[in-house]
């Protein structure tokens, strides 16, 4: 299914960008990014996405199965820090969505003509900071399962939230003041504008330089936020004695 996947869900997109074309160019796509390329904008925000939800999906879902099994209070007796034991369960699906983001661009290279520029390595040097910050967003929603009880209806609001908030799939200048004021205040927004800026050369909200103190500031902020509220949650779970109940 990796290799089907981004054609299932970015063909419409393909098609629908081309019934608004004019000469072969998106007018007011181009007004806001710099450029008309808007199929590498979108594949380069489904690739990004990828890493949102498996940070997401990785700490919530491995909560609810836990409990679900009833090993949670066993495994986490363990002399274990438990933001170790959390962050280290995104591991190896970061090596498997990385190997995903692979084949999609080698899928969307044939199928949509997706090609980026040099500066595959810089973009990696933004992105690294960025998906540890995502790490602490992680531990926030995995402090929702824990009192929740529930992960799929959680998991999936607060993965679709943050993607449609830091523009995965639309330029955020589109949204209202109010909505793009929460866009500039997620870490994973400058992770989509930069790649986009450094990969297929459109214009960035910020420069480069600036969005990169960003992420580095967001990604301190975000990691000691989540970790503060889910070490907080965990200690009141075992207070009540709910922490594995499901």
């Amino acid at each position: 299914m990796t290799l089907f996947d981004p054609l299932m869900w970015l063909t419409p997109f393909y098609f629908m960008g081309k019934s608004f074309s004019g000469n072969g160019k998106l007018m007011g796509f181009e007004k806001y990014t710099g450029n008309s390329d808007f199929m590498s904008f979108l594949v380069i925000g489904y690739m990004i996405s990828s890493y949102v939800s498996t940070v997401f999906w990785t700490m919530g879902f491995s909560l609810k199965e836990e409990m679900r099994q009833g090993v949670l209070e066993s495994n986490w007796s363990a002399p274990v820090n438990r933001i170790v034991l959390m962050t280290s369960k995104s591991i190896f699906n970061f090596c498997a969505t990385t190997f995903e983001v692979i084949l999609t661009g080698i899928v969307c290279h044939f199928a949509f003509g997706f090609t980026i520029t040099a500066g595959l390595l810089k973009t990696i040097l933004f992105l690294i900071p960025g998906i540890i910050g995502m790490l602490g967003l992680g531990l926030a929603v995995g402090a929702l399962v824990l009192l929740a009880k529930e992960a799929n209806g959680i998991i999936d609001i607060t993965s679709s939230m943050v993607s449609a908030f830091s523009g995965g799939y639309f330029p955020v200048k589109v949204m209202p003041r109010g909505f793009l004021f929460i866009s500039l205040i997620l870490p994973m927004t400058y992770i989509y504008d930069s790649s986009r800026a450094i990969l297929i050369n459109q214009t960035p909200l910020f420069s480069l330089q600036k969005e990169f103190i960003i992420i580095i500031i967001a990604m301190i902020g975000f990691a000691v936020l989540g970790s503060f509220i889910f070490m907080r949650v965990e200690r009141k779970c075992r207070e009540l004695g709910i922490l594995g109940t499901h």
